[in-house]
């Protein structure tokens, strides 16, 4: 069953001459890299290309396959494994699901590309949020961000004009749905603006829902068709896909000296050595990777000095409401864009920070499609919106390692987290006004569907938490592990507060700016900017 599952969504065509899958006789691994960099996704492919491009001889293991072009988000994730999720009280689901998806280029190959930036708030909410144990403002700010915001939405074709644009007049990018969202938010007084999405509009003609399936056009600015192909043939990356990071391993007290892997296909393990090592994992896999990786100097995993490493975990709150407008077939099939085109085109943040909100802090609102054309041809016009919120950082909420073990024979992954009732109290708010904002837009029988956000999340953050200081942090403002000299984490693992709109942005920013640092730190010279590399 695995292995025809495997045929019908694995492409077997390398993406290059520096593609290779699995661990095969000649690849060459005896000299120990430059920079190892370990998770494919938003963040590992942003550092990966700037280490490449700096001319730093660079590994990049990611253990998911290089998908075929028509394979579907549920292709992939029908073959990844499941983790433990609950807590001590309610018990334990083994449907945790411990991914974005699982293959290379990450969540960005299947996601709808929405790219916000975090607020101000986002980066220091000690104002109004305050955990014990767990400070919550990041040891950076938006300003020191700015500059790799502005590089990412530049070359990732993010229309940030449009965003912040105030109008009444909706934008002609909308969807039929979003035309009615966005007549509904006008009546509210609220303030709609179209959704920053990682898009090339000249590339797209709004064939699809524009999530869960891969883009054929390349409009969709995956990291794969966006960073990793442009360098597929140089001389000094190696990408290994079908390659599962085991653990790192340590020479010397201060440093990581290889990484123990796995060939996922045939069970083979083997080590390669490096200078640097980068984890872009996922805030589970990452976390989990650290915790596994328990030498003599580290007997609680590299990092967890002060039993911190998978603690903090946030998957954000979400649930989805929609409703039903009396639009005909007719008038659907006849509109320039009807259901297609990116899976959310408008948005509202006028909830963001609102005070009759419990705790003052609200979320984020915006369309969000059914991936699913079925569930799209009946009588009407289905309007749908998600509202999104972050959840407060907890001591309790963490990554585990389990006593029983996966089908690698390595311990299960654990997601132990327990929902505060405060943010429960939120979530009933922000989809009340989700409900209102349906209601405003003409739609009536609107129900309500959970996301199921606790068992795991496409949004993780938080579990190797970025602070000044090493008792209440795991690594410092640049993403290196406090107790380490050359271990970095780049993805959303690093993140003290998990803010309250998709972090995929945030995250490649932050990890933009991090492997700038650690390429300058190697090579003593600064790196090109990303533009010319880019389709």
């Amino acid at each position: 069953m695995m292995i025809s599952l495997l045929e019908h969504y694995v492409e077997v065509t390398p993406l290059g001459t520096s593609h290779i899958h699995g661990l095969q006789l000649k690849t060459p691994l005896d000299d120990a890299y430059d920079v190892v960099v370990i998770g494919s996704g938003a963040a590992g492919a942003i550092t990966a290309n700037t280490f490449v491009r700096t001319g730093l001889r660079t590994l990049l293991l990611e253990e998911g396959a290089r998908p075929k072009a028509t394979a579907s988000n549920a292709d992939v994730d029908a073959q990844a494994e499941h983790a433990l999720a609950g807590n001590c009280t309610k018990g334990w689901s083994e449907c945790g699901w411990p991914w974005s998806t699982r293959n290379l280029g990450g969540g960005t190959v299947f996601y709808g590309g929405a790219s916000f930036r975090y607020t101000e708030f986002d980066f220091d909410p000690s104002e109004r949020i305050r955990v014990e144990g767990l400070p919550v403002k990041w040891p950076i700010s938006s300003s020191d961000l700015a500059p790799f915001y502005d590089e990412i939405e530049s070359t990732l074709s993010i229309d940030r004009a449009g965003f912040e644009c105030c109008r009444t007049q909706a934008p002609d990018t909308l969807s039929l749905p979003a035309e009615h969202l966005w007549a509904g938010a006008l009546q509210l007084g609220l303030s709609p603006r179209p959704t920053p999405v990682a898009i090339d509009r000249s590339k797209c003609d709004h064939c699809s829902l524009c999530i869960a399936r891969q883009c054929s056009r390349g409009a969709k600015r995956d990291v794969v068709s966006s960073l990793l192909a442009p360098l597929a043939n140089t001389s000094n990356m190696l990408l290994l896909t079908g390659v599962k990071a085991i653990a790192l391993t340590q020479d010397k007290y201060d440093r990581a000296s290889a990484v123990q892997c796995m060939d996922t296909t045939t069970g083979q393990t083997f080590s390669i050595r490096g200078h640097r090592f980068v984890l872009a994992c996922n805030a589970i896999q990452t976390a989990a990777l650290l915790l596994r990786s328990i030498t003599p100097h580290a007997p609680r995993g590299l990092g967890n000095e002060h039993d911190l490493v998978g603690r903090g975990l946030c998957m954000k709150l979400s649930e989805y409401s929609q409703g039903l407008v009396s639009v005909s077939r007719q008038q659907i099939d006849n509109h320039p864009i009807g259901y297609r085109g990116p899976f959310s085109t408008v948005c509202t943040l006028d909830h963001y920070l609102d005070e009759r909100c419990p705790t003052g802090v609200g979320g984020l609102m915006y369309e969000a499609k059914h991936d699913d054309w079925g569930l799209l041809q009946g009588d009407g016009l289905i309007l749908r919106v998600e509202t999104i919120l972050a959840d407060q950082p907890s001591l309790g909420n963490r990554v585990r390692l389990s006593t029983s073990t996966d089908s690698w024979g390595l311990p299960k992954i654990m997601i132990d987290y327990t929902t505060n009732p405060q943010d429960l109290a939120r979530l009933a708010y922000m989809v009340e006004r989700s409900t209102d904002w349906l209601k405003a837009a003409g739609a009536r029988d609107i129900k309500h569907e959970a996301s199921n956000f606790a068992m795991g999340s496409t949004h993780l953050h938080g579990t190797c938490r970025a602070g000044d200081d090493p008792r209440t942090s795991v690594v410092d403002r640049n993403g290196k592990l406090h107790s380490l000299d050359n271990v970095y984490v780049a993805d959303g693992s690093y993140m003290p507060y998990p803010g309250g709109v998709n972090p995929t942005l945030t995250i490649q920013a932050n990890a933009l700016r991090i492997a700038r640092l650690i390429a300058h730190d190697a090579t003593g010279h600064a790196t090109a900017s990303l533009q010319p590399f880019f389709n």
